[in-house]
């Protein structure tokens, strides 16, 4: 039997490939329920209501923060806001630089994979209502026929706040307003699809909606099983897993695996099951006296997460619809620092800087394999920024959020230095994971929130956006007040965005724990193995290279 545990969209996505062939027999084990059929995971506009419930695993983590995540079927594709973008090109050709050399062909560039993003989707052009309200694409960038469903909402905002957002702030920046971002090219400022079902009324296209739900009836060889946790059992290799259910208590079960064990448990529960399963830093795992099977310092560290801030304001226009919002700018370090020019130029001489650099890395490096590895994905992360045109913030403009306003602009950079990490501090497999994120522990990453909170404080402010506007209250002018022409003084914004109680919040988008590239680097994986479009490349391409090697 072929077991695996999943958690996020991945597990689906691969287990519905090797399930195709009926002579594999494929186990899947979520520790959530199935929720299909509640209308806080179908309705895309009830996005938020399963936050805080059964549904999400809320991982405590520093300052106070929650980090959500999808404990469900389907994951996080069942709860999140359904957004769907790839990233820039020279993001996905710099991955193979990270690569072992023997994984050089391996095709883990943007060519590469392109064509499985491609393959998990089926893109529905706007029609003639939603293109009239700002909706476009570009035919070629897009599949046609996959299991994903990808559009726009009909009922999406036609009022004049997302049109006179992106003409804000393309005249602001010089930000391109581009038609399509999924093409390699995401420096712009768009209307963007969502993962939503036109067929059935919008509903979400969930992973477990797209993959599992058409074909449930037919695949007798596909055994989903729900609300149970996994450890991994290894005899020199990993021969199989011992589960649980998810409530709790002493019973257990255990199922062999003839062919492979699939961990696809998102960046904090993956992890935490591989340390569990004795498979990790021996340092921690001995604290625990728990038995080294594979010692390996890079799982749990590493950890990226992004930080969020919401600016409102109040207006006096009629939204035009029912949304969701779907008009997301993606600014370079130029645009989000240009305004000033002796702060872009400190910005990017941080970058440039390598001993710059290595301080961040000795400052980060106890969530890292080592101080050098660090530096080196610095290096290609700074180099994607200065030379590969990466936009470095998200600016999400959200109509009717913060609370009580009409104009909303939500903002988290793209790309920190930062560092956290992710351990199981018991044996007890009930038990969340500790949780580091170290959010700021770079400063440059709270310089880039600083210039991405002013900057969007200028778009709400500027023609055509603040024609619409009856003036900012999240912040407001009292918390951070504008003297001088200074658009608030960076001291304003940082006691802003760090307050307990109004400050930033987790994106929810965590990243790194696993990762695939060199073990020196802290690799986990090697290459023979808002995210939702990568992630479905990634497990399309790696659900041909299992079938490839049976």
């Amino acid at each position: 039997m072929s077991d695996l545990e999943r958690f996020s969209l991945g597990g689906t996505t691969v287990a519905a490939r090797l399930a195709e062939n009926y002579e594999v027999t494929v186990l899947l084990v979520e520790a959530g329920s199935d929720n299909r059929t509640d209308k806080i995971v179908y309705d895309i506009y009830a996005y938020s209501q399963a936050f805080g419930t059964d549904l999400d695993w809320a991982w405590p983590t520093d300052q106070g923060k929650t980090m959500r995540g999808g404990k469900t079927l389907g994951g996080s594709t069942s709860i999140n806001g359904a957004h769907y973008t790839r990233g820039m090109q020279a993001q996905y050709d710099a991955w193979t630089t990270l690569l072992e050399t023997s994984a050089a062909d391996a095709d883990w560039d943007w060519e590469g994979i392109l064509g499985y993003m491609q393959k998990s989707e089926a893109f529905s052009a706007p029609n003639s209502q939603q293109a009239a309200k700002g909706a476009e694409s570009v035919a070629d960038y897009h599949g046609l026929s996959g299991p994903v469903q990808v559009t726009y909402p009909d009922a999406m905002y036609g009022g004049p706040e997302q049109p006179d957002f992106i003409n804000s702030i393309v005249n602001l920046t010089g930000i391109e307003h581009c038609p399509d971002v999924n093409g390699g090219g995401s420096n712009c400022v768009l209307m963007t699809p969502l993962t939503i079902d036109w067929h059935d009324s919008d509903h979400r296209s969930s992973s477990c909606q797209a993959y599992l739900t058409p074909v449930e009836s037919q695949r007798t060889n596909w055994l989903t099983l729900t609300e149970h946790l996994v450890r991994i059992s290894v005899k020199r290799t990993a021969s199989g897993i011992e589960f649980a259910p998810s409530s709790g208590g002493s019973t257990r079960y255990a199922a062999t695996a003839l062919k492979e064990i699939i961990v696809a448990a998102g960046a904090i529960q993956s992890p935490a099951l591989l340390q569990l399963s004795g498979i990790g830093d021996s340092s921690l795992l001995n604290s625990l006296d728990i038995g080294t099977n594979l010692d390996m310092k890079g799982v749990g560290r590493n950890l990226q997460e992004q930080t969020m801030n919401s600016l409102g304001a109040g207006g006096n226009f009629d939204y035009g619809g029912e949304g969701p919002s779907d008009c997301i700018a993606y600014p370079n370090i130029h645009q989000v620092f240009g305004w000033n020019k002796i702060a872009l130029q400190v910005a990017v001489d941080q970058l440039n800087d390598s001993s710059v650099r290595s301080n961040w890395a000795v400052s980060q490096s106890a969530s890292a394999d080592s101080q050098a590895a660090l530096e080196k994905n610095y290096e290609v992360q700074a180099g994607l920024i200065l030379n590969g045109n990466a936009p470095i913030v998200e600016l999400f403009y959200d109509t009717g959020y913060p609370e009580l306003t009409y104009i909303g602009i939500d903002l988290w950079q793209l790309l920190p230095f930062s560092r956290g990490n992710v351990s199981i501090t018991t044996t007890d497999p009930f038990t969340r994971p500790a949780v580091n994120v170290n959010y700021f522990g770079v400063g440059w990453d709270l310089d880039v929130q600083v210039a991405s909170a002013r900057l969007a404080h200028r778009i709400i402010a500027s023609p055509t956006l603040s024609s619409l506007s009856t003036g900012e209250t999240v912040p407001g002018t009292r918390v951070v007040p504008n003297t001088n022409g200074n658009f608030g003084s960076d001291q304003d914004w940082k006691s802003w965005i760090s307050d307990p109680s109004v400050g930033f919040s987790a994106v929810n988008h965590a990243i790194g724990t696993a990762p695939m590239m060199r073990q020196e680097l802290g690799g986990v994986v090697d290459a023979h193995a808002h995210l939702s479009a990568t992630l479905y490349g990634v497990a399309e391409k790696a659900a041909d290279i299992i079938r490839a090697s049976n």
